[in-house]
């Protein structure tokens, strides 16, 4: 089936009309809109509006946002991709008719120059000679964040963000490589770098949260990128694991697979990667982004995942071990932003009844300042500028949730 027909299916309204679908796993809109009614907007609203003030004031002068903590997001453009993402939001959200839409979009206005000034001749936004400012992740958040701009506003840069589709599109691993840094598990999938296939510096093993990015930020043009749509379809498919939920890397015993492997039951047999939340909800947003329409059996089945583990202080699947623990709670603020925009995505899935507890726990933590910061630095969401745009990404996404009726 086409890109272009999956697309269509996912438009048919009638089918989000449907009580009880997928064997249980959506709810009626009636029970969608008592979670809205739990929704403490006023709230929301106010946590909104302090992390944005925060956000604007710790903008730099030439309109970048820059790390204080660590060095890989100092030089600028990650830092800003997320940033600016995460005002977008903000400022495109009907909901908002408060002065925290309009602070967003001047801080996106004087952004973008220097975002956009460092899109490189092959269209991706990098750090001059700097390999670990992620390009592939600033070149789909600079296009997300331009996609949620007005569409007059947004014209004046169609040159730009048709060079960063381009640079997406072929960043996407498309066959095995020589080097053995793509394997054909990585096929259709994106990784943290991306680069020339030549350039022994390119990181090309694809990971889930990559490959999220990547296809969301092309979704809108996914008609011009058949081939690149089924590969990553293919990709998804054989990163799903037989519970529904998905894991980071295909490789088990891979490190970056923070909730680690599943002991074989006999020996001899190969291990298996264990699922857990932020690679499920990933996984999620991945397959919707594709085009896998809401009712397909693979969407409903990470539905199902996430459904059946309720926990929101930190990410559900992990070891009881105290290790695994402190894991899970230092990717807090990614699951609470993928999570809430999963919930969006499929808002009548049973783990709508996740978002009045998950908005509570994001507001709880807020500091007087209006920043975010997590106590656990495993994943570098110590650094308030990282956690604080994932929190506003959440709440953005949590009451907007007030609409789906």
């Amino acid at each position: 089936m086409s890109v272009s027909r999956r697309r269509q299916l996912r438009l048919w309204p009638v089918l989000w009309g449907v009580g009880v679908f997928a064997a249980g796993l959506w709810w009626s809109r009636t029970e969608a809109g008592d979670v809205s009614a739990k929704l403490d907007r006023p709230a929301i609203d106010a946590a909104i509006g302090r992390g944005v003030e925060w956000l604007v004031t710790s903008q730099q002068p030439d309109g970048s946002w820059r790390s204080a903590t660590y060095t890989q997001l100092q030089a600028g453009p990650a830092a800003t991709g997320l940033a600016v993402a995460a005002l977008a939001s903000v400022a495109s959200d009907e909901l908002d008719r408060s002065g925290s839409e309009t602070s967003a979009r001047r801080a996106i206005d004087a952004a973008l120059p220097c975002l956009l000034g460092n899109l490189s001749p092959d269209g991706a936004i990098r750090a001059p000679g700097d390999a670990s400012e992620y390009p592939t992740y600033a070149t789909a958040l600079a296009l997300i964040a331009l996609q949620r701009l007005p569409a007059a506003d947004r014209a004046r840069y169609a040159d730009e963000m048709q060079r960063m589709q381009g640079y997406l599109a072929a960043a996407q691993v498309s066959g095995p490589l020589p080097n053995g840094l793509a394997t054909a598990e990585d096929v259709g999938g994106w990784g943290l770098v991306g680069g020339a296939v030549a350039d022994p510096s390119s990181f090309r093993t694809s990971n889930l949260s990559t490959t999220r990015f990547a296809l969301e930020a092309l979704a809108p043009v996914a008609d011009r990128y058949v081939a690149t749509f089924e590969l990553a379809e293919q990709f998804l498919a054989r990163r799903q694991n037989g519970d529904g939920g998905f894991a980071f890397l295909s490789d088990p015993l891979d490190q970056l697979n923070k909730a680690g492997a599943i002991e074989p039951a006999h020996a001899g047999d190969p291990f298996a990667a264990r699922s857990y939340g932020t690679a499920t909800a990933d996984g999620l947003l991945a397959l919707r982004a594709a085009g896998v329409p809401p009712y397909d059996s693979r969407v409903a089945a990470a539905i199902d995942w996430l459904g059946r583990r309720p926990q929101v202080d930190a990410v559900p699947g992990f070891p009881a071990d105290e290790v695994s623990q402190t894991a899970s709670e230092g990717l807090f603020y990614y699951y609470a932003a993928a999570l809430a925009q999963a919930l969006v995505r499929c808002p009548e899935a049973p783990s709508a009844a996740q978002a009045p507890a998950l908005a509570a726990e994001l507001m709880g933590r807020q500091r007087p300042d209006g920043s975010w910061a997590n106590r656990i630095s495993t994943m570098r969401e110590d650094d308030p500028l990282t956690a604080t745009c994932l929190a506003l990404e959440a709440l953005v996404a949590l009451r907007s949730l007030q609409n789906s009726d």
